[in-house]
């Protein structure tokens, strides 16, 4: 059997999943994170489907307690007029068990030892050779590994190294995200919001809402995706909203008084707004090298698919790493199941952002028929747990 001590760069939901699979499958394993202390959380909303959920309980990822909230509908609303919620135009099935991401997080940050993990340790760089890997750390350090896993996110440092042509590819929109106690919601807070997700929708592009769990009590989250009138500036990462006066404009002109109201009352130094980007590799390994969750492939979150692929991956090399000896045949089994299922939602992502934010159809004039083969279009063939209800 190869060696099997594991190097983990990036202690995010990946590098966290990662780390107690393949402790439970023997391996010694240190995870270098180069935050330090508890990751930044904003308080944002974590779709996983039950199935996974199932899955990660099973495996003593997470607690079978841990808060969630599950939703079996989504309501659609166009603005009309002064209508304080708008007009509903569709309520679709909607099949998702929403998590908070700073408890999903801790709940697996838990479970790796504090030996395991490093926090506030960057890695420089990393060298690869037959027998193993050397990674280089901020101070100067350098340790050995038989085998380093890149759980480190889009700007992945290990992804350069497995596949140095893969880049982000942007969607030329941006997602503004913010949330708060749901006791701080324009009263009174709307029953639909109580029992199902809120879709708003308008001219090139659309918002989500929702109630999530928070550690003090139920929280709104609510994301919206907007195209800007101007193009994104090359490097554009975290944003402010400042950088897009546009969005007030949206609030006014598109979206129904309530929802409005809604994201006016967020302060707005809470918010985050990001460029959507996609990631496809060609590779998800190389000798001695692995690629998790964002650093393999990143879909757009549409898909509500990021952390669900990132435990996924998770799961796939711990269980080839209890089923063989050697690294290369775990590498190689690995990357066959996981990029093709990374590949097919990051296409996938693709069509829905065209759908919903670049080429948006006519929403208030469709009716609830046109919207089911609007999406059945969008997801042409492709399972996504978000949708299975429409079949």
């Amino acid at each position: 059997m190869d060696g099997n001590r594991v190097g983990i760069i990036g202690g995010s939901i990946a590098g966290c999943a990662a780390a107690i699979v393949l402790r439970q499958a023997g391996c010694d394993v240190t995870v270098f994170e180069r935050s330090s202390g508890v990751l930044r959380d904003r308080g944002h909303g974590v779709s996983l489907s039950g199935e996974t959920r199932a899955e990660l309980v099973d495996a003593d990822l997470i607690d079978a307690d841990l808060p969630a909230r599950p939703l079996s509908e989504r309501s659609w609303f166009v603005r009309d007029g002064d209508a304080p919620l708008g007009r509903l135009v569709w309520q679709q099935p909607f099949s998702g068990i929403v998590h908070n991401w700073g408890m999903l997080w801790a709940n697996l940050r838990d479970r790796v030892p504090g030996t395991d993990y490093r926090d506030g340790v960057p890695v420089n760089r990393i060298e690869s050779a037959d027998d193993g890997v050397t990674v280089y750390l901020d101070g100067g350090e350098a340790e050995r590994f038989d085998l380093v896993i890149g759980a480190d996110g889009y700007r992945s440092l290990v992804r350069a190294a497995v596949d140095p042509a893969a880049e982000p590819t942007s969607s030329g929109y941006v997602l503004w995200r913010g949330g708060y106690p749901i006791t701080e919601l324009p009263q009174p807070i709307p029953e639909v919001l109580y029992e199902q997700s809120v879709t708003i929708a308008f001219p090139g592009g659309h918002a989500m809402v929702m109630i999530i769990p928070g550690d003090g009590g139920p929280r709104v989250y609510w994301a919206v995706y907007h195209q800007p009138a101007e193009p994104l500036p090359p490097e554009a990462d975290h944003l402010a909203p400042a950088d897009f006066p546009g969005l007030d404009t949206t609030l006014s002109q598109h979206f129904p008084p309530y929802w409005a109201e809604m994201v006016d009352r967020t302060r707005r130094d809470t918010t985050v707004i990001h460029p959507v980007l996609d990631i496809r590799t060609s590779r998800y390994t190389a000798p001695r090298l692995a690629l998790l969750g964002d650093a393999a492939t990143m879909t757009r979150p549409h898909t509500g698919s990021g952390a669900v692929k990132a435990v996924q991956d998770a799961l796939a090399l711990g269980r080839l790493r209890r089923e063989h000896g050697d690294w290369a045949t775990v590498l190689a089994e690995y990357d066959a199941v996981r990029r093709p299922a990374g590949t097919a939602l990051v296409d996938l992502g693709r069509r829905i952002g065209e759908a919903q934010v670049i080429s948006t159809p006519p929403w208030d004039s469709m009716t609830p028929d046109d919207f089911t083969a609007w999406i059945q279009s969008v997801l042409s063939g492709r399972r996504l747990y978000l949708y299975d209800n429409l079949r």
